[in-house]
């Protein structure tokens, strides 16, 4: 019997949101959760899979010394050990934020063994790192992305498992450099382009000269994209128009930071988060489409979290420094 597949993120999503409705008793008709459960394998899964996580922690059952406040002063940014409060009125937001962001930190902590074992490069949450290939071409992965490699004499085939890859192509008109991701293809017609997963659609950013991008793969339906430009091409939008792009901020992540102008807080912090191996969540809609601008490191990406909450005078809660609220 094959292994079990690991539980798609967008099921472990709606799972914890689930759950965190039941625990915390904002569920109102448990018929709904029924029907959840019952339209597909893995909602029943992903579910059971959080009550045992939750059983695991006791319900949240904490040690006696810990009475920190949920609302603690502005702009600080407090630790708490796992325990539920003994004293004031708890935020209503808390069991619920806490209950779903371990449920999907945990569902989605799940190692990529099938990924592992098909890739020839591979990075982990956080990690960064260059490959460099037989042509003298070069790889930068971003975090938690793979590769194959698939050289012949004729061609050089780069296929994205997932993530994100920067490329710097070695020139060799004889031997085109081409990456497949997701059906499409991108064949380097000059020096630097960059290729992201984004589980849908996949998108390319040319950074140095161009490239000819075909979707579906081996199809008529191709584009030619020049430096400073981006497309997105995937199954429900078929092959895009190429936008210009600033090619420096695009590729900012090589360098160990990210580039943000005028972006919701949502954005930013989802983009940041990539880099983080735990869960950060945004409490509140007017928080989550805050405007934000600057530059962060993506190498410390706890302390970029609390600058955004400093610079936008938020609050946080942060609990064994994987899982981090943010809220006003």
């Amino acid at each position: 019997m094959s292994a079990e597949q690991p539980i798609p993120k967008t099921i472990a999503d709606e799972a914890a949101r689930w759950f965190a409705d039941r625990d915390s008793g904002l569920l109102d008709d448990e018929r709904e959760l029924a029907a959840w459960l019952a339209a597909d394998p893995r909602h029943a899964r992903a579910f059971a899979e959080m009550e045992a996580v939750w059983a695991d922690l006791g319900g949240v059952q904490a040690a006696p010394d810990v009475r920190a406040s949920l609302a603690p002063p502005r702009h600080s940014h407090r630790r708490l050990s796992w325990r539920r409060q003994r004293q004031g009125k708890p935020r209503r937001w808390v069991p619920v934020a806490v209950a779903a962001s371990l449920a999907m930190l945990v569902v989605g902590g799940v190692q990529d063994w099938p990924t592992r074992l098909r890739s020839d490069a591979m990075t982990a949450t956080g990690e960064r790192r260059t490959v460099a290939l037989p042509d003298g071409s070069r790889v930068h992965l971003n975090t938690a992305s793979a590769i194959t490699f698939d050289y012949r004499a004729d061609r050089r085939v780069i296929r994205l498992l997932k993530g994100e890859a920067s490329f710097t192509v070695a020139a060799n008109p004889l031997r085109p450099f081409t990456v497949e991701a997701a059906g499409g293809s991108t064949t380097a017609l000059g020096t630097r382009f960059l290729v992201r997963d984004l589980g849908e659609d996949t998108r390319v950013t040319v950074t140095e000269h161009s490239v000819r991008v075909a979707y579906p793969e081996g199809q008529t339906a191709q584009a030619r994209i020049g430096e400073g430009q981006s497309l997105l091409y995937g199954p429900g939008r078929g092959l895009g128009t190429a936008l210009r792009v600033n090619a420096a901020d695009a590729e900012a992540w090589t360098q160990g930071v990210l580039v943000f102008e005028n972006r919701p807080l949502s954005e930013v912090v989802a983009e940041l988060g990539r880099y983080h191996p735990g869960y950060v969540r945004l409490i509140g809609a007017e928080v989550q489409s805050r405007r934000v601008s600057g530059v962060f490191s993506i190498d410390d990406p706890v302390s970029s979290f609390a600058k955004l909450q400093r610079s936008l005078g938020l609050r946080s809660v942060q609990i064994t420094g994987r899982l981090i609220f943010i809220f006003s």
